[in-house]
């Protein structure tokens, strides 16, 4: 025998079954989570909060590696904006570096001297390919503006035969180093380097302070 209830109106004992009170004849009315229609209505939140949770992107903490090229990319396309560096940055154009390692000024050394009021400037040059392509290099990529205006060749001397950059090619990763000299007027502290990517055009692709 089913457990009787009571009337939620005049406290009669019912049978759960029992549409009406047979006392007051008040509506035996079905808590409202035994009714079909919330029934329904839970069985498609718990479905709906289920599908949810399995369908959207978990968060592991880390960083990906495709974070972490496109992070590079955007500091190298940000940084070949600039045009203008100063001779302690690394400048990376094009997926290359380019590094000025030292600067030595002197007025002659051996048997081979400066012309009046000018000094020999050696820059130490530090090339290393970071790109996915091969790429060539070449001391006529290089020249040097000075506080006049004049933006001038490399100068050909003898004692840096065994150190100066040379032209040739860098495969990924490849590194290579060496010395390009300019004569220019003693002390000019207004001297820039200028990267050509095209020789054969009058405009730079970048240019370097030199101290």
């Amino acid at each position: 025998m089913s457990k009787l209830m009571q009337c939620k109106t005049c406290g009669a004992e019912l049978a759960p079954s029992a549409k009406t009170c047979p006392k007051c004849g008040a509506k035996n009315k079905k808590p409202i989570y035994k009714r079909p229609w919330f029934i329904i209505l839970a069985v498609m939140i718990v479905i709906g909060l289920v599908s949810g949770g399995n369908d959207g992107p978990k968060s592991t903490g880390s960083v990906s590696n495709t974070d972490v090229k496109v992070s590079e990319t955007s500091k190298q396309v940000k940084q070949e904006a600039r045009t203008l560096f100063d001779q302690e940055e690394v400048v990376t154009f094009k997926g290359v570096e380019y590094a000025v390692t030292n600067v030595e000024k002197v007025t002659g050394r051996e048997y081979e001297t400066a012309a009046d009021g000018k000094e020999y400037v050696i820059i130490t040059l530090s090339i290393h390919n970071t790109s996915d392509e091969k790429i060539s290099y070449n001391p006529f990529d290089w020249k040097m503006e000075n506080s006049n205006g004049q933006v001038e060749s490399q100068t050909f001397v003898l004692f840096d035969s065994d150190t100066s950059l040379s032209s040739g090619e860098l495969k990924t990763g490849g590194k290579v180093e060496g010395t390009i000299i300019f004569e220019e007027p003693i002390g000019d502290e207004g001297l820039k380097l200028c990267y050509f990517e095209n020789p054969f055009k009058d405009d730079e692709s970048f240019q370097i302070q030199i101290h």
